[in-house]
């Protein structure tokens, strides 16, 4: 039975944004762009590539080594924007989070491996801290009818959900596949300076969907200056976001306006000046 069309939704499609999209390349993607962005050694590189296979559900000893030395560097540096400054705010440092994989771990659950989400940044580097306490605040809870059960722990931006969650899908390729061939518009956009999500996970992700290329890497513009690259394949297109990190909006938000109008408008991104 169909719905009456007063009922109609008016579905422009689905954006996607920095997101894991399957398990397995987004790991392979995580490594190899922080090794082409210099961020590891070509010997740190080498071992990952040598002692794990994240196909698999559970990793040898060896690969937990190499990857806890791999976030250790993001423990000096903003995984979320790999140029921006950390956050030295001493209430920050005293609950900055140690990324380390403890045990046998199931890569094919990614934030396992990168405690994924774990704090946020924006121009701000200490944002997320001062949201936290601020959040924390027993008038700020009472003003927003928030932790009326007196919870005992204090609330943060991602909890551990992620390591008791046993129904996950280890990759949404299938649907994407799913709303191209139901004729459904899908956008998805990455920034290129998000070690989190990075962009070359994203690359590996759709090459794997094996679409056909209808325009290639070409730039887009914002005004007078490169916005980023899009590539248009049947029925999606990719759009990277230059200079953004995780969370787009908040490092470019006059790029991320164009976008989302150009989307919904299903328009093309300009690709000359204007």
């Amino acid at each position: 039975m169909k719905a009456p069309k007063q009922d109609h939704i008016n579905l422009k499609g689905f954006i996607i944004g920095n997101a894991v999209l399957d398990d397995e390349t987004f790991q392979t993607g995580v490594i190899d762009y922080a090794w082409d962005h210099a961020i590891i050694s070509d010997g740190l590189r080498n071992d990952i590539k040598k002692y794990c296979n994240f196909s698999n559900e559970e990793q040898t000893r060896r690969c937990h080594t190499a990857m806890n030395k791999f976030y250790a560097v993001y423990d000096i540096i903003d995984m979320y924007n790999i140029y921006a400054p950390t956050c030295v705010d001493q209430i920050s440092t005293s609950t900055h989070q140690k990324r380390r994989i403890e045990g046998v771990t199931n890569p094919m659950l990614a934030s396992k491996f990168g405690g994924l989400h774990k704090k946020r940044v924006g121009y701000d580097p200490c944002m997320s801290t001062y949201t936290e306490t601020y959040l924390n605040r027993l008038d700020v809870q009472q003003a927003l009818h928030a932790n009326v059960t007196g919870i005992p722990y204090n609330w943060k931006h991602c909890s551990d959900a992620q390591n008791y969650w046993t129904d996950w899908q280890t990759s949404v390729l299938p649907i994407i596949e799913k709303l191209i061939d139901g004729g459904i518009r899908v956008w998805i956009y990455s920034g290129d300076i998000d070690g989190d999500v990075p962009v070359t996970s994203t690359r590996y992700s759709l090459n794997k969907l094996g679409l056909k290329i209808t325009r290639d890497w070409t730039p887009w513009y914002n005004h007078m200056q490169v916005g980023g690259w899009t590539i248009n394949y049947d029925d999606l297109t990719f759009v990277t976001v230059r200079g953004a990190g995780h969370e787009v909006p908040l490092f470019a938000p006059k790029q991320s306006l164009q976008l989302i109008e150009h989307f919904l408008a299903n328009r093309d991104l300009p690709r000359t000046t204007f």
